[in-house]
């Protein structure tokens, strides 16, 4: 009954799908009031007079199954359907676990809405991490450079393009909402979980690209959400197993990480995901820690001074905040579940991402009984003002985004159809190698070594399979597009684990390619990781041999300062590779920026990019306060 008033309601209300477009002109004979009205959050109080407080509370919670009964949730089954036809979920959100492949997922999420649309109820928003780069969770889907690569470019377009090709491959499999861009400013090298998903160190050029990115989702259709407010670029700490405290002033945080978050709001993003993070010079109020009874500051998640009072009040945001997952243990260690959503609600909060994990049958239970708690808070705790509001904001960016109109596929096999036609097509693929061309970075070129025009045996090495799978493909596709005679070998030197096979070829050698993969700082430590010391012996042993090299920074570009004496050294922003499984059949699309990196090794694109990030030098462990690769620096070829 409560599904059915509601679609009685939103019949009576329907506007149209789609965000409105901006109004040409206002006819003299309306009034002030109507010009104003806004007709989806007309539409969305209409809706919120059907729903009673459990119905409110449900609507406030993504939910993720990312395994059930021990294995991969990749489609629906008898024991998860009743589930969804008898709640109605704001939200649910993928991760590669629910991607077994582009068909069974256009289903998986079909059959999502179709169970929660039972007695036609609100559509769910379904929702996915697919920032492009490193952390693109749609398997087989069109990879793009990634965030970082596009900072490098300084080309605002070239964002907006990416955010486009992802948010229309997205729709095509029924995933309507992408948690991303990623907003943080990775001013701290060390920051063990932003890294590459960050476009810069520079809040200006991270400002211009985020507002690109939510452009070109916008366009595409696909809802957007910046990312983690008020800014997780300045950590040591990853909060998914720890929490980490900043201990920047507000004044800081305005000249550094709020900047990209005034873009988004200024560029009208449909959601904001706040950070577990305590900002102790901003929030006073604590908590006492269930993990180990220490008083903590409250993290942003749970922070009326910095959602309410920075992020809605100084900012003007009145869009939807969702919390990152809290199920990460900044806050789960720390936090009561009931205490942690009472006060992320009070602090402004609107969503509540994965607050109780579904694993099995007994997960539905947990689901039920949390809501059942937070139903008892409701007028005591949270006010009924505060809840109203929260639901209001969700319903009104359903109806702007046109999914209160979303109904199951009439015909499930054109939806695979079409979802296996448009995820990773060639027109895809050739625009994210045109937009990969211009996002690597050319730091040394002793002697004019590129662009490559010998001939003989080309030596590529790279740490794992995956990006010498790479590597082969840049090659492959490239010898029939430029006139070169070369003879390819392909080496995986594992890490250095490998390295005297990769020794043994650089006699014969005409150019030795070497990849390095930075991924974290306990890399720069010898004990920990072999792979620095590796490439640097290969590059002694090349000149010792008189072979040229050129070493490729795949990953975090910190490493730059270790190759100094490469005769060739780019950064490319994207270790990810072609993955395989045991049978060599490709299990995933080939990240672009490796095959790249190629492309300007042999001249059949220029490099044009600069890095957008500070490389400080390294010394012993970790790094110095010394540059030596300032933001910026890089090199063209004529």
């Amino acid at each position: 009954m409560r599904k059915l008033l509601i679609l009685f309601l939103a019949a009576l209300l329907v506007t149209g799908c789609g965000k409105p477009k901006e109004a040409e002109g206002t006819p003299a004979e309306e009034t002030p009031q109507e010009t104003a009205a806004d007709p989806d959050r007309t539409r969305a109080e209409g809706l919120l007079e059907g729903m009673d407080n459990r119905a409110k509370l449900e609507q406030l919670l993504v939910l993720s199954i990312q395994t059930f009964n021990g294995q991969p949730f990749t489609s629906m089954n008898e024991e998860v359907a009743p589930f969804f036809d008898s709640h109605a979920f704001g939200g649910f959100i993928l991760f590669d676990s629910n991607i077994g492949s582009i068909s069974e997922a256009a289903v998986l999420t079909d059959d999502l809405q179709r169970h929660t649309l039972t007695d036609n109820a609100v559509p769910m928003l379904i929702a996915i991490d697919q920032e492009g780069g490193s952390l693109t969770r749609l398997k087989y889907g069109t990879v793009t450079p990634g965030n970082m690569a596009l900072g490098a470019s300084g080309n605002a377009s070239l964002a907006k393009a990416s955010a486009s090709i992802l948010g229309k491959e997205l729709s095509a499999v029924g995933i309507n909402t992408d948690f991303a861009p990623d907003a943080d400013i990775n001013n701290q090298p060390a920051n063990p979980v932003i890294g590459l998903r960050s476009f810069s160190d520079d809040p200006a050029l991270t400002a211009e690209m985020v507002g690109a990115f939510i452009q070109g989702l916008d366009e595409a259709g696909t809802v957007s959400c910046a990312k983690h407010f008020p800014g997780h670029g300045n950590t040591t700490t990853d909060s998914h197993t720890g929490l980490p405290v900043v201990n920047s002033t507000k004044e800081e945080l305005e000249t550094m990480e709020l900047v990209p978050f005034h873009q988004a709001v200024d560029q009208n993003v449909d959601m904001i995901m706040s950070a577990h993070i305590c900002f102790p010079e901003i929030e006073k109020d604590t908590y006492i820690s269930k993990l180990d009874g220490s008083e903590i500051t409250l993290p942003s998640t749970l922070s009326d001074d910095l959602i309410q009072g920075i992020l809605r009040q100084e900012l003007g945001y009145d869009g939807v905040v969702i919390t990152d997952s809290l199920l990460m243990d900044a806050v789960n260690a720390h936090f009561d579940p009931i205490d942690a959503a009472v006060l992320a609600f009070n602090a402004g909060v609107d969503m509540l991402l994965m607050p109780v994990r579904i694993e099995d049958a007994n997960g539905f239970e947990a689901v039920d009984q949390y809501l059942n708690a937070l139903k008892e808070k409701i007028g005591s705790e949270i006010p009924q003002e505060r809840l109203d509001e929260a639901v209001t904001r969700v319903l009104t960016m359903k109806s702007r985004n046109g999914i209160l109109e979303l109904t199951p596929a009439e015909d499930i096999e054109a939806r695979r159809q079409t979802a296996e036609e448009t995820v990773g097509r060639m027109e895809n693929h050739e625009s994210e190698r045109a937009i990969a061309d211009q996002c690597v970075t050319l730091l040394r070129n002793e002697n004019d070594l590129l662009p490559f025009t010998g001939a003989g045996t080309i030596v590529f090495a790279a740490p794992q399979s995956s990006q010498m799978n790479a590597m082969q493909k840049g090659m492959e596709q490239l010898l029939g597009q430029i006139d070169l005679i070369a003879y390819p070998t392909y080496i995986n030197y594992r890490y250095g684990q490998n390295v005297n096979e990769l020794l043994n070829a650089v006699p014969g050698a005409s150019l030795v390619v070497i990849s390095s993969w930075l991924d974290n700082m306990s890399q720069f430590d010898p004990s920990e990781s072999i792979m620095i010391p590796s490439v640097q012996q290969v590059i002694d042993a090349c000149h010792a041999a008189g072979v040229p090299v050129v070493v490729i920074s795949s990953g975090l570009p910190y490493d730059l300062s270790c190759y100094d004496n490469a005769d060739a050294l780019l950064a490319v922003y994207n270790p990810k590779g072609l993955p395989e499984d045991d049978n060599g059949n490709p299990t995933d699309s080939c990240s672009p920026n490796l095959p790249a990196a190629v492309d300007i090794i042999f001249g059949y694109a220029k490099p044009s990019a600069v890095l957008p990030v500070n490389v400080p030098k390294v010394e012993g462990t970790g790094f110095t306060d010394e540059i030596a690769y300032p933001r910026g620096s890089g090199l063209t070829i004529q």
